[in-house]
């Protein structure tokens, strides 16, 4: 049989490769923002609290913008050491000349994700969606384990005192609370608020 050449794929382009960057982006923050109330809301008995939480995912999507632009600036420099034979033997890195274009291309899809993640730090609509699928997540979460955790507790059986005692409680309930609450009522009340005669 003759011997057929895989075809090389064509490189992604720079502006898709930056929209899939960003998807993944967003994954990862709305799953990291899940994680924030879960753990607010449990460790530190805090209640949901949407504007704070907006803020934080505001920080982490700073956060993310600034580690892309190093990637960015990092994929700049390894390319600029590929092309100058100066620098071979003091790089750090195994790239070679062939990897000079890749490199750029990279660097170049780092800086545009980059952009696009510190733009979204003031784009409020987006903000608020992350922030909303992450309390649902979190929420989901709580639930599923709660419910997970009631599946394995076995149901308790009331013992024969509470069932031979439930009729005396309720007489005593009947009799005392409710009698006591009726004279503290205000329609049994005299209009000083003493009990009516």
């Amino acid at each position: 049989r003759p011997y057929l050449r895989t075809p090389i794929p064509a490189p992604i382009s720079v502006e898709r490769a930056a929209e899939e960057g960003l998807l993944i982006a967003r994954s990862a923050l709305t799953m990291e923002v899940k994680n924030h109330i879960i753990v607010t809301a449990l460790r530190d008995d805090r209640r949901f609290d949407a504007v704070e939480t907006a803020s934080w995912v505001r920080r982490e999507l700073t956060e993310l913008a600034l580690e892309q632009a190093d990637s960015a600036e990092r994929m700049r420099r390894f390319a600029g050491e590929v092309s100058d034979s100066r620098l071979r033997s003091e790089r750090e890195h195994d790239y070679g000349p062939r990897d000079y274009r890749p490199l750029t291309r990279r660097g170049l899809a780092y800086s545009s994700l980059s952009d696009r993640l510190t733009r979204l730090v003031d784009d409020a609509p987006f903000v608020a969606d992350v922030v909303e699928e992450a309390r649902a997540r979190a929420w989901s979460e709580i639930g599923a384990a709660i419910e997970a955790r009631l599946d394995l507790v076995p149901m308790r059986q009331p013992d024969a005192h509470y069932a031979r005692e439930r009729e005396t409680r309720l007489r005593v309930f009947v009799a005392i609370d409710l009698a006591r609450l009726v004279s503290l009522s205000p329609s049994a009340t005299t209009g000083t608020g003493e009990p009516a005669a």
